[in-house]
This record gives structure tokens, C-alpha cells and sequence, in this order.
């Protein structure tokens, strides 16, 4: 009887956790989510505005999205042609026509970015759910057998003494299915499944460690990370990690469990818990709808230059 008790108190605490196999959506990244050419970016000098150059007469906020973009210069050329009377110019619809190329491209890098992300958030929410699904049917198969087992035990302690058995033999048979019953129900309520998660190609390392040049986002994409929006203190990569901190994504600040979060999820992978990937999905979500904004800001800034050139074209036209 102690032997078959022992047997099942450590088949129960056996089943509460468990690394489950891997499968392709948590080792194959790289096919599944990133480019199927991933760009190696070289560093890119800009062309400083220079003196001389006139004075661009835009927001705060298209000078800033014109950084980003690294068109400052061709702006300026512009702005000297417009001033001269040179917008039906030869040189002036070039310049047009490469600000609206570099403004096209960085349309393009912002979408393969936010595709990438929400490629991997849905990955880490796949296998979280897959793993919440099999955590349920132990849970759901733990409680069954304590539940079982409380009732044959019951049954068994009042049927030996109606019979008029010992009673020793009775409250032992009581005193086995209780405790086995307990151990099944107690394991139900801390049953969790790990698995291996790969991520070579983590975006959110990249913005995590902070390189001087990123091998991971366009020039265009880091300098908008790198950047302030309106007259924050923080800038918008300082912004995304705020938030992850305001979500409790990392843990308790300065814990050994954010020490080791963040190694996990700013690593090239490893042993996940279901909820180390909802974080890592929410971070992600997070991170997408950042990048995002840059896609506002860039209509914004082609609706304040369709609308001076609006104003300035009555001036241009001859007399009739």
C-alpha cells in the first residue's frame, strides 16, 4: 500500500512540468518570419544641410521625419530652385522624383519591418497556445484522477465499516485516497510545459543592446528609433522599452527573474514558459505599434509638401 502511495505522489509531481518536443514554428525563424534576403546595411555618412543652404520652411515635425529619411539635402535644393522660380525645371522634377523614391522606400522598410514583427509575435502566440492546450488537458486529467481517487477512497473507508472491518484499516484507506488526492489536485494547480524557442534573429535584441550601427533595420528605420517625436525627453527606442517596463513585460525591476527574462528574450532563444512568450508577443505588439507611427508621420509630411506646393503654384502661373 505505501509502495502503490509513493508511486502515484511521484507519477503526479512528475507530469506538473515537462519541456515539450520542439516544432517548426519554435526553431525555423528564419524561414518563417524574416526576409528571404535579409539586407546587410552599411554605414551610410549623411550630407550635413551645410551653410549657405537656405532655411527650410517646414514643421518641426517634417524636419524631423526629413532626418529620418535623410533628404535634408535635397530639400534644400529644392527650396533654392522653388525660390528661384526654377519648379518647372528639369533639375527640379529630378529632385522630386528622388524624394519621392527615398519617401517610397522608406514606406517599404517600415511594412517589412512591421510584417516581421507581427510575424514573430504570431509564432511566440502559436506555440504559447499550443502549450496553454496541452497545460489544460493535464490539469483537466489531474483533477479527474483526485477526484476519482477521493471517491474510491471514500467509498472503500465506508464500505469497510459498514462491514464492520477494523478501523484502522478503514481510516488508513481514508487517510491514502486523501492524500493522494491532494497530491493530484495540488500538481493541477502548478502543471506547466516549457519549450525551446529560437530567435537568431531577434529584433528585439537589436533595439535591447543598442548597436552604434544596426545590422538588423534600415538606416532610415534606426535613425527614427534614435529620434525624438514632438519635444520628448525620451527618444522613441527609449519610449519602447518604457512601456515594456510599464507592462511588467520584464518582471520585477532589478529581480533575478528580470535578469533572467532578459536574457532570454533578448537572447538567440531558449526554454520558454507559455507566459515568458506572451510577454515576448506583447513586446513585439509593443514594438509594432511604434514603428507604425512612422507611416503617420510620413503622410503628414507628404500632406505639408503637396499643400505648399499648392499655395505656391497660382504664383507661378503666367498671365494669361
Amino acid at each position: 500500500m505505501r509502495a502503490l502511495f509513493l508511486m502515484c505522489c511521484l507519477s503526479g509531481l512528475a507530469g506538473c512540468s515537462g519541456i515539450l518536443p520542439s516544432t517548426p514554428l519554435s526553431t525555423t525563424p528564419e524561414r518563417s518570419c524574416a526576409p528571404l534576403h535579409p539586407t546587410r546595411f552599411q554605414p551610410q555618412i549623411e550630407e550635413p544641410a551645410g551653410d549657405g543652404q537656405p532655411e527650410l520652411s517646414l514643421s518641426a515635425q517634417s524636419l524631423e521625419v526629413a532626418r529620418v529619411m535623410d533628404v535634408l539635402p535635397l530639400l534644400a535644393r529644392r527650396t533654392a530652385l522653388e525660390r528661384a522660380g526654377e519648379t518647372h525645371s528639369m533639375a527640379f522634377l529630378e529632385l522630386e522624383q528622388s524624394l519621392t523614391n527615398r519617401l517610397l522606400l522608406t514606406l517599404f522598410e517600415v511594412s517589412s519591418v512591421t510584417a516581421e514583427l507581427v510575424c514573430e509575435r504570431d509564432r511566440a502566440d502559436q506555440v504559447a497556445d499550443r502549450m496553454d492546450e496541452i497545460d489544460a488537458s493535464l490539469v483537466k486529467r489531474l483533477t479527474l484522477a483526485s477526484i476519482v481517487i477521493g471517491g474510491v477512497a471514500a467509498v472503500v473507508s465506508g464500505g469497510l465499516g459498514l462491514a464492520g472491518a477494523a478501523s484502522d484499516a478503514s481510516d488508513a484507506a481514508a487517510l491514502a485516497g486523501g492524500v493522494v488526492s491532494a497530491v493530484f489536485g495540488g500538481t493541477a494547480l502548478f502543471a506547466g510545459s516549457k519549450q525551446h524557442f529560437s530567435h537568431e534573429r531577434n529584433l528585439l535584441g537589436e533595439l535591447w543592446e543598442n548597436p552604434e550601427q544596426s545590422r538588423a533595420f534600415s538606416p532610415a528605420i534606426w535613425r527614427f528609433l534614435q529620434g525624438h517625436r514632438t519635444n520628448e525627453a525620451r527618444n522613441t527606442r527609449q519610449e519602447i522599452m518604457q512601456a515594456w517596463r510599464q507592462q511588467g513585460r520584464l518582471g520585477e525591476p532589478g529581480s533575478a527573474g528580470e535578469q533572467e527574462r532578459i536574457a532570454l528574450i533578448f537572447g538567440p532563444g531558449g526554454t520558454y514558459t507559455s507566459t515568458d512568450l506572451r510577454a515576448r508577443a506583447s513586446m513585439l505588439e509593443t514594438f509594432e505599434a511604434h514603428i507604425q507611427l512612422l507611416s503617420e508621420e510620413l503622410e503628414a509630411f507628404l500632406r505639408e509638401i503637396i499643400q505648399r506646393r499648392i499655395q505656391e503654384e497660382p504664383q507661378e502661373r503666367p498671365p494669361s
